[in-house]
């Protein structure tokens, strides 16, 4: 993120009044919440970036974690940006530019095709589909084909997914990822995608019966403290 961060925030400013960057941290510790502090001054006071702290998520959930971030975001588009990720210049524009141009509701997939390059996951949606939808499956086990399964719902509701390659908005830094203490990542894979086909195949096509995220969310105030965020619970 120190690598990623300040690079969208400048890549995207001359749109700063149609985007925002929504930073969910979920560290139990206070060490990304000075350093956002520190550094990011200017774009937290308009609100182009917005520090949200949820100490909840005592295990890794792939799925609640990006529903939480998803549900405090303001935009009529929802897109999931991992912190390993680059929106490249105007990246923001460009996606708000695929809805724009769409005649349909579509989902807009960023992935590069490239093998475990950090990009499969740059997904973005309507506010309105993710809510009927029911964000990603939290049933699910903490990762693996969440974002697949979003997608194949949101095509079984009657939207079109709309893949992009563009190498100029899907760049990722290569990293070691988060691997699961418990089970492989294969075999976790494998049981959400079972799960998925079988929810589809029966028509169950809202998670969550349409509650996603945690309730318990804290906002950082321009002052610099962190407030009970409200406005989290639909």
């Amino acid at each position: 993120m120190k690598m990623t961060l300040l690079q969208n925030l400048n890549d995207n400013l001359i749109d700063r009044n149609s985007i925002e960057f929504v930073l969910m941290d979920f560290d139990e510790g206070d060490q990304v919440k000075q350093w956002v502090l520190k550094e990011f001054g200017e774009f937290l006071s308009d609100g182009y970036l917005k520090y949200f702290h949820c100490p909840q998520l005592s295990e890794w959930n792939a799925s609640v974690a990006k529903n939480t971030s998803h549900k405090v975001a303001a935009g009529a588009v929802l897109v999931n940006l991992d912190c390993d990720n680059y929106t490249g210049l105007r990246g923001g524009a460009f996606v708000l530019d695929q809805f724009r141009e769409a005649e349909q509701n579509i989902v807009l997939w960023q992935f590069s095709k490239i093998k475990e390059d950090g990009s499969f996951g740059r997904i973005a949606i309507t506010r309105d589909l993710f809510k009927l939808l029911g964000g990603y499956n939290e049933a699910f086990l903490p990762m693996g084909y969440q974002d697949n399964d979003l997608m194949e719902r949101a095509k079984a509701r009657g939207a079109l997914l709309v893949h992009r390659r563009d190498s100029d908005y899907n760049r990722a830094i290569p990293n070691e990822k988060y691997t699961p203490a418990t089970m492989s990542y294969k075999k976790m894979k494998m049981t959400n995608k079972a799960a998925s086909k079988k929810n589809i195949r029966l028509g169950h096509l809202m998670a969550n019966a349409g509650l996603y995220g945690l309730e318990e969310v804290y906002k950082l105030s321009p002052g610099g403290q962190l407030e009970r965020y409200e406005g989290a619970i639909d």
